[in-house]
Order: C-alpha cells, then sequence, then structure tokens
C-alpha cells in the first residue's frame, strides 16, 4: 500500500520547539521561511505543506510557548507558595543570565504583532492569563497559611508580579548582569509578605 504525507523521520513536534526557538530568538518579522527551513533541516516545500505559511507555524510555535507558560504556573502550586512564587521570578533572571537579549516570547511578541494580529493577541493573553491564575492561586495558598498579609487583595497582586515579571524580562536584556535585579523581587515580595511569618521567601 502506497503512503502518503511527510516524510519519515518528520517529527513535527519537534519542528515547531526548533521554530519557536527561532522566532524567540530573532522575533516574527526578522524569521523568513527560507531561514526557518534551513534552521529546521526541512525543506521549504515540506515545511509549509506541513504547517502552513510563516503565520501559521509562528502561532503552532507561540502556542507552545504558552503551553510551557501554563505548566510553569502550575508548578507553584506545590510547596510553599510564596517560595515559589520567588522561583517563577527568580527564574526570568536565571534565563536572561543564560541566554542573554532573548527575553519573553509573549512580551516580545505583544511589542512587535499587537494589536494588529487578532490570533497572537489571544494567545499572548492566554499565556498571561495562565500565569496569572497560578500566582494568584499560590497567593490565596500563602495568605491562608500566614506567608502572605490578610489585608492584601491577591488578585490584583498576582497581576502585579506578572507585570513585573514582563518587565524584568526586558530590563534584564540590558543588565550585564540580570542577578543585579534580585533586590527587585526581594522588595516586591517584603511588601505583601506578613513580617510575623517565620516562613519568609
Amino acid at each position: 500500500m502506497t503512503r502518503t504525507g511527510r516524510p519519515r523521520g518528520f517529527d513535527e513536534k519537534a519542528v515547531v520547539r526548533g521554530a519557536k526557538e527561532l522566532f524567540w530568538r530573532r522575533g516574527y518579522a526578522a524569521t523568513s521561511m527560507r531561514e526557518l527551513a534551513d534552521e529546521l533541516g526541512v525543506l521549504p516545500g515540506s515545511l509549509h505543506s506541513a504547517l502552513g505559511s510563516k503565520h501559521d507555524l509562528f502561532l503552532r510555535a507561540l502556542r507552545d510557548y504558552v503551553d510551557d507558560s501554563r505548566a510553569a504556573a502550575e508548578l507553584i502550586a506545590g510547596g510553599s507558595p510564596l517560595h515559589a512564587v520567588r522561583a517563577l521570578l527568580e527564574a526570568v533572571l536565571d534565563a536572561a543570565a543564560v541566554t542573554p537579549g532573548r527575553g519573553c516570547m509573549l512580551g516580545n511578541s505583544a511589542i512587535e504583532l499587537l494589536p494588529n494580529d487578532e490570533q497572537a493577541r489571544e494567545l499572548v493573553h492566554s499565556g498571561l492569563q495562565a500565569l496569572e491564575q497560578g500566582i494568584e492561586t499560590a497567593l490565596r495558598r500563602a495568605q491562608r497559611s500566614g506567608e502572605v498579609r490578610a489585608d492584601i487583595d491577591c488578585a490584583t497582586q498576582a497581576r502585579l508580579l506578572v507585570a513585573l515579571m514582563t518587565g524584568l524580562h526586558v530590563t534584564a536584556r540590558a543588565e550585564l548582569d540580570p542577578h543585579r535585579l534580585d533586590d527587585v523581587i526581594d522588595a516586591a515580595l517584603a511588601a505583601i509578605a506578613d513580617p510575623s511569618s517565620t516562613n519568609r521567601a
């Protein structure tokens, strides 16, 4: 029986992950389909046939990044919630130290493509909402356990911390030592911590 479709060995998920890395590093406009094909080791015709246009592939890549963001938000569900929120923020600086200049794909895409690209806007919003909801859940747990002040509005504070995360991604790109921004994280968490708690983040 004759088989049709993509050639054997074409790993669609791996191609999408590779495209994510390239779009993340270079941005949407600066990345051509030819460069994507060369970087991913796939013939341009096969790439287009399997995954559509550059915009189609970008949306798949951005969706994969959103899935990663959602998974990161879910990780803060366990352990000390305030420590988990700190780890999420510090991961921004760790990533900036390892891969300088890359930033956050959600933030980068928002700056480059919004508000004109509605499909990208929905994905960026979804990724930021996932982070916000994960942080809010952690803060509510921390409030119940006495780590966070009782007078804190957890929903508002979660939005503030997501805004801080996106700001850290941008500011860290200009820093020779991204961990110079550790004190910003310290200040943000100290402002909401219950001073009587023995389990400080």
